[in-house]
């Protein structure tokens, strides 16, 4: 039925758990996965907050790339060939979107919710940006 799963991760526990849930759904298909993770740039920001903004950019970069580490690792260990994505931008559900689209993925796999930098604060879900606007079949879980 489907025969690639695009799973984004924000690192948060919530969307690991939509990352365990789209690796076992993969595997019980025989289908390949990738992951993705998006971090958004602070380009706008300058000033005296400048030095810690490129500290944070640079945690942030650290965090995506163990968090996908970890993916991988867990993709190879249940036997799901995995590819991992890293991506910078300020509109994660369009990366999220466009990713699904450039690898020909059949279905996207994620949380309900999670935290992505200053998503958090503001109105709307990453998740409900995606359900809404993805032409790729949108599986969310808790």
């Amino acid at each position: 039925m489907y025969r690639h799963i695009l799973i984004p991760t924000d690192g948060s526990e919530l969307a690991e758990h939509g990352v365990k849930h789209g690796l076992a759904l993969a595997k019980s298909l025989g289908a390949k996965a990738s992951v993705i993770f998006v971090v958004e740039p602070f380009s706008e920001l300058t000033g005296r907050f400048l030095e810690a903004v490129a500290t944070y950019a640079e945690l942030r970069k650290e965090q995506a790339r163990s968090v996908l580490d970890r993916a991988a690792k867990a993709a190879k260990e249940a036997g799901v060939s995995c590819e991992t994505i890293q991506v910078e931008s300020g509109h994660p559900d369009q990366a999220i979107i466009a990713a699904a689209e450039d690898k020909g993925c059949d279905l996207i796999v994620m949380s309900s919710h999670g935290r992505s930098g200053l998503s958090m604060l503001l109105i709307g879900s990453v998740t409900n940006k995606v359900l809404t606007q993805a032409k790729t079949p949108v599986l969310v879980c808790q």
